[in-house]
């Protein structure tokens, strides 16, 4: 199976295993538990793992939760009109309490995660984004709670 990635344009090469042990990973499981799961020794799962994450076909991301920290965790839309979007990407992901800027088509030219202790930091965080030249449209909203999504979901893309 070939998996596209979209950064580059290029493709990696992956197999059924390789499915299997990326659901299992995304779905939270250490290489024991994927080889006992698998019945697959574990030096193969290390050894694919290892080239799943050197391939950068999974991304492990470490992040703090910002809820037990006291902050607030939310997301900003923005719209930009009559000027370069990936310059206006970059100037919000300068702004502090930004942790994520993606470039989206649709009905936002730039999404991004924020996290911020109250209104007031929601204020001045929109604010610094009207500065940005371009700036059409912004909204936001809080994020209330998270609900984890079955590995099944993640990985039927693929197949």
């Amino acid at each position: 199976m070939l998996a596209r990635d979209l950064n580059t344009k290029s493709t990696v090469r992956i197999d059924e295993l390789d499915l299997k042990i990326i659901s299992l990973m995304v779905s939270g499981s250490d290489n024991k538990q994927i080889s006992k799961d698998l019945k697959v020794p574990l030096s193969t799962i290390q050894r694919r793992t290892r080239m799943i994450l050197a391939k950068d076909i999974i991304r492990n991301k470490v992040e703090p939760n910002y809820k037990k920290l006291g902050y607030n965790k939310g997301m900003i839309h923005v719209s930009i009109k009559g000027c370069d979007v990936s310059l206006a990407a970059q100037k919000l992901a300068e702004i502090d309490g930004i942790v994520s800027v993606a470039v989206h088509l649709g009905t936002s030219d730039i999404v991004a995660e924020f996290v911020y202790l109250d209104s007031t930091d929601v204020l001045k965080t929109i604010s610094k984004i009207w500065n940005i030249e371009g700036t059409d449209r912004v909204t936001w909203s809080q994020e209330v709670y998270t609900v984890p999504v079955h590995n099944k979901n993640v990985i039927s893309i693929l197949l």
